[in-house]
């Protein structure tokens, strides 16, 4: 059996639906050897999950998820081997927690004035984590039989003013990367495809970010097409970044498409050598410069 790994999942830490114990436990009957944790705007996990997989056949790479403010698109950075301890980082993390949870509660006074009672005490009994997100919002609604998936959720509320108006927090490339960097972490652009851009203005994008310090590229993820990430390998090397792979695995009910560790349908199967290949350099950039030792 293939080794395989994933540099890009979730947990109950943020929008994930398994909690740090599981995520490890089903990554290793994958036969995944090494699994980034990667919550959104949270850390909360990543002691359980270190702590968890201590005398495990499986390394577990501690890392976060932060969103950037862009014109187009979306922008998502990966911050791996992050000091989960960082005092910095945590003091950012919690002022992002205070816009979301701001944010929240404008999502459920515009929910009840329209019709769909919801509650805090209904999202944090989804959640069971600290950081609740549009998918628990969205997990609460079939619950109650207000919409009939996932996807209804987005398209007729979260897509549609004046919800899509309200930012969880207002953070540009340039800080999120530099705080990644202050907690010594590696910063990776997460699926460039939500970037929405061309071949020749994303490379110039890559670039910029490069310039802020950026240190590898999301080339392997469930939602881009064989043509997409055969595009990013192209421009990480040619910048000279890191090349990374990740499933953005959340769990069986909000992104059933995706599987830990192989992705939507096997597309992110890359077979033993070039997995190991990838990890053999992840783990020699971070050694490098000292974000692992």
């Amino acid at each position: 059996m293939e080794n395989i790994i994933d540099l890009h999942s979730h947990t109950t830490a943020s929008d994930g639906e398994l909690t740090p114990e599981e995520l490890i436990e089903l990554a290793m009957s994958k036969n995944i050897k090494t699994l980034a944790i990667t919550d959104h705007d949270t850390v909360d996990g990543l002691e359980r999950a270190t702590k968890y997989s201590e005398n495990k056949e499986i390394l577990i790479i501690p890392g976060i998820e932060l969103e950037a403010d862009v014109n187009k698109g979306q922008m998502h950075i990966l911050g791996l081997f992050i000091d989960y301890y960082n005092e910095e980082l945590i003091k950012e993390l919690n002022n992002i927690r205070r816009v979301r949870n701001e944010r929240n509660d404008k999502f459920i006074q515009e929910f009840n004035h329209r019709g769909f009672p919801i509650t805090i005490e209904e999202l944090k009994e989804i959640s069971k984590g600290n950081t609740i997100g549009k998918p628990h919002f969205a997990k609460v609604f079939l619950k109650k039989g207000y919409i009939q998936t996932k996807s209804e959720m987005f398209d007729r509320f979260f897509n549609q003013p004046p919800l899509n108006k309200l930012k969880k927090s207002s953070h540009t490339p340039a800080q999120i990367i530099t705080m990644i960097k202050k907690a010594n972490g590696m910063a990776v652009l997460a699926h460039p495809q939500s970037l929405k851009l061309g071949e020749e203005e994303l490379i110039k994008k890559i670039e910029e970010l490069k310039s802020y310090g950026l240190d590898g590229l999301e080339c392997y993820h469930s939602k881009q097409t064989p043509e997409e990430m055969e595009l990013f390998v192209k421009i990480a090397r040619k910048l000279n970044l890191v090349i990374t792979k990740g499933s953005d695995y959340h769990g069986p009910i909000i992104k059933p498409e995706i599987q830990l560790g192989t992705g939507n349908n096997n597309n992110i199967v890359l077979g033993e050598n070039r997995e190991e290949e990838i990890i053999k350099n992840v783990i020699e950039y971070a050694k490098k410069n000292k974000l692992y030792k």
